[in-house]
């Protein structure tokens, strides 16, 4: 294992170093072994980073835990890291990007061998949906979300080179791909409900490390921005809910996305407004440009403020808006 090259290296191998960045995440996925009196802790490097669970509620064994994935990431890479550690990550479904559309959750990516047992006998009838990703523990998670929903069969593809066999010997109705993926097999409009061929329609993900990732990803310059958060195992509910024939078109399942954002804005729409008004002048500032995507350096060269008073800015947004991420406070500012 190579040496820390620095001080601030050298003290991210040691167990106390870790200990003092335990936190409790306030979302779980109830595909994992994770409780919510477990730790987890946020590792970084080499301009990557992820929350990781720790599957412990021991702070000392949890610390512990949290420098052997640090030491790992820094001697193998991520990629072993990603092979042999759960990760939280937030999966966006893109389905309209004028206006923004999303629905979105928080899962922990699966890893090893093993496979979940489904709540729901293999049905002949059900609809079937290949899920297209490269990342395996990232695509058991999203089998499992699948297999939670009675009315759907799964079925797996781990490459663009996979995708045309895995479609012919599938036939899947639902093909759901990560956004990173979609030119490489001919899918023309990710972010947008769309045919994959007569019969199959495709659907895109983001998947992301934390909230304020997923609104970054998201396209500039849209009408408007909808994000909604589900429970995993309602993340594919537009594809059963409602349907009279197999599969939906694009345009009847997009109907049935739009009644349902507004089904479940229309409660929070007054009391988000008036949760943004109580913002000052400068907090306001703030979120507009937090908005378009701006990071902390790029908001104080833009309002000739330091990067610390920024913070401070977000840190008072986030209590009067009583959200917990840059994502959650920027959806109640564009739909206010």
């Amino acid at each position: 294992m190579r040496k820390a090259s620095s001080r601030g290296d050298a003290g991210k191998n040691s167990v106390r170093y870790w200990r003092s960045r335990l936190i409790h995440r306030p979302y779980l996925f109830p595909g994992s072994t994770a409780a919510e009196k477990h730790f987890a802790v946020r590792i970084d490097h080499a301009g990557s980073g992820y929350f990781f669970p720790l599957d412990t509620d021991d702070a000392d064994l949890a610390s512990e835990r949290a420098r052997m994935i640090y030491q790992t990431v820094v001697a193998e890479g991520w990629d072993a890291v990603r092979r042999q550690f759960p990760r939280e990550l937030i999966i966006g479904f893109e389905w309209c990007s004028k206006p923004v559309m999303w629905t979105y959750t928080t899962v922990h990516t699966l890893t090893g061998n093993a496979r979940p047992d489904r709540p729901h006998p293999p049905n002949a009838n059900a609809r079937r949906v290949l899920v297209v990703e490269s990342d395996p523990g990232i695509r058991r998670a999203l089998v499992w979300c699948l297999e939670q929903q009675e009315g759907l069969a799964s079925a797996e593809c781990d490459s663009a080179e996979a995708f045309a066999a895995a479609l012919k010997t599938h036939k899947p109705h639902w093909v759901a791909l990560n956004r990173n993926l979609a030119s490489a097999i001919g899918f023309k409009t990710p972010g947008f409900l769309g045919p994959i061929q007569p019969g199959v329609l495709g659907i895109t993900y983001s998947a992301s490390p934390d909230g304020d990732s997923l609104f970054v990803a998201t396209p500039g310059g849209a009408g408007g921005y909808l994000l909604k958060r589900v429970e995993p195992a309602k993340m594919f509910r537009f594809i059963v809910d409602g349907a009279d024939r197999l599969p939906p078109s694009a345009n009847d399942l997009l109907l049935r996305v739009q009644s349902y954002f507004q089904e479940v804005l229309r409660p929070f729409s007054g009391r988000d407004a008036v949760e943004v008004a109580k913002l000052t002048r400068r907090e306001l500032e703030v979120l507009a440009l937090l908005s378009k995507g701006y990071l902390d350096k790029e908001i104080a060269a833009e309002l000739g403020i330091s990067n610390w008073t920024v913070h401070n800015h977000v840190k008072k947004i986030f209590e009067r808006l009583k959200v917990r991420s840059r994502t959650e406070a920027v959806v109640k500012f564009l739909e206010k």
